[in-house]
């Protein structure tokens, strides 16, 4: 329960920075927009580098760093992704990319960092035989990781949902209950906290809906499509997307290309009028009330993401996914000449994406139901995320985030 605590309390505080840094990016930008063009570039070579030299374990989002060190066997190496005093770099840098504008969420990154303070409080604990004897060290990081993610998203199911998909997968872990009661203690703790609201807006939107396996296969079909390519995309990174006589130089020069990307974002933030900054809240909140968006907001907070995370820097892609997700909502609610409720086509599209992006089905769904209140429509949600993760494996076979753990297994070996 106290490593419950620490994971919440550390989640918060993260919370309240993040929010603080996109407050800032957004005064800043909107105030003097022709500076997006010299601060996100020169914001992100200067990330990328400072990552790459001394934090190259803090990188990107957090959970494939997290499933790296579930999977990897006992010994020297198995804390080693996971030590608090790299770790807790993860909140600055985090914090930084959301400053200058980079498409970054909080949500996997509070998910390394959670897992970090769990594991560092078992080994004071066990130093001095207070506690922790009967759990093994998988065990422990997967509590803290999963109670990360709950805190993150004010959703204490949704932790112990992620805590069985996605961290299990793959990896056998004895689910006993002093695991599953701190997964949810740590999402009831922030609950206590912040009280029991949803991330985003509460879902307003219909629940009865004519045609409903019509829109499921499309908005499944489309979202698996899109969420493959992205995690396809964020697999191959930028040197594995370039044609070959660039790839050399990608390699050799990664604060060059950082600059380009750089510009890429600011070109992509100007055209949006800064929707595709940061994680994206407002467009998922605009369209969940149902006002008008540009529909392809959805697109540009794609490739948004995808520049930002060939960088390497710290940043997770959770929320980035939700507003992707939201903004292709839009896009086929315009399509459609407005036949069916948006906020229900937002809704569906959310949780598809995430899980054609990430291949976890019921995590997206409960994720989507707990962010939004929309627990009426969850049945929806869980069929169209399923439909997307399986056509989301003919792009890309292996999920993404074990994909990039496989990465991190590399390096420490």
């Amino acid at each position: 329960m106290i490593g419950s605590a620490l994971v919440a309390l550390v989640s918060f505080g993260f919370a309240k920075l993040a929010d603080l840094g996109l407050e800032f990016n957004h005064y800043w930008s909107q105030r003097y927009p022709l500076a997006v063009w010299f601060v996100l570039p020169c914001g992100l070579a200067l990330l990328t580098w400072f990552t790459a030299k001394y934090t190259p374990f803090v990188g990107g989002s957090g959970i494939p760093q997290v499933i790296a060190s579930i999977e990897v066997a006992h010994g020297a190496n198995k804390s080693k992704l996971l030590r608090l005093g790299q770790t807790l770099w993860k909140i600055p840098l985090t914090f930084l990319a959301m400053v200058i504008g980079a498409s970054v969420g909080r949500e996997g990154p509070s998910v390394q960092v959670g897992a970090a303070v769990m594991l560092a409080w078992s080994e004071l604990c066990r130093r001095y035989q207070w506690a922790f004897r009967a759990l093994t060290t998988n065990e422990l990081i997967a509590t803290g990781a999963a109670g990360g993610l709950a805190a993150a998203f004010n959703a204490p199911l949704a932790g112990v949902i992620f805590a069985i998909e996605e961290l299990g997968r793959g990896t056998l872990l004895r689910w006993e209950r002093r695991v599953l009661i701190g997964v949810l203690a740590a999402g009831f703790i922030l609950v206590a906290i912040q009280g029991n609201s949803p991330y985003f807006p509460k879902y307003q939107g219909i629940t009865d809906i004519p045609n409903i396996c019509l829109w499921l296969l499309v908005c499944g079909v489309l979202c698996g499509v899109l969420g493959g390519l992205f995690a396809r995309l964020l697999a191959k990174g930028v040197a594995g997307t370039a044609p070959l006589f660039c790839r050399p130089f990608i390699r050799r020069h990664p604060v060059i290309v950082a600059l380009i990307l750089g510009l890429c974002l600011a070109a992509l933030g100007s055209y949006s009028q800064g929707q595709t900054y940061g994680t994206g809240y407002q467009v998922v909140a605009n369209a969940l009330e149902g006002q008008l968006s540009d529909p392809s907001v959805g697109v540009l907070k794609l490739a948004a993401t995808v520049f930002t995370y060939w960088n390497g820097v710290a940043g997770g892609i959770f929320t980035p996914s939700l507003t992707t997700g939201a903004g292709i909502g839009v896009m086929l609610w315009d399509i459609s000449g407005g036949v069916i409720d948006q906020r229900f086509l937002v809704l569906l599209c959310m949780a598809a994406f995430l899980a054609g992006a990430t291949q976890s089905p019921v995590t997206s769904g409960v994720v989507v139901m707990e962010m939004t209140g929309a627990q009426p429509v969850l049945i929806w949600l869980l069929i169209s995320g399923i439909i997307a993760a399986i056509i989301s494996r003919q792009f890309n076979p292996k999920p993404f985030y074990h994909f990039a753990a496989g990465r991190f297994r590399q390096q420490l070996q």
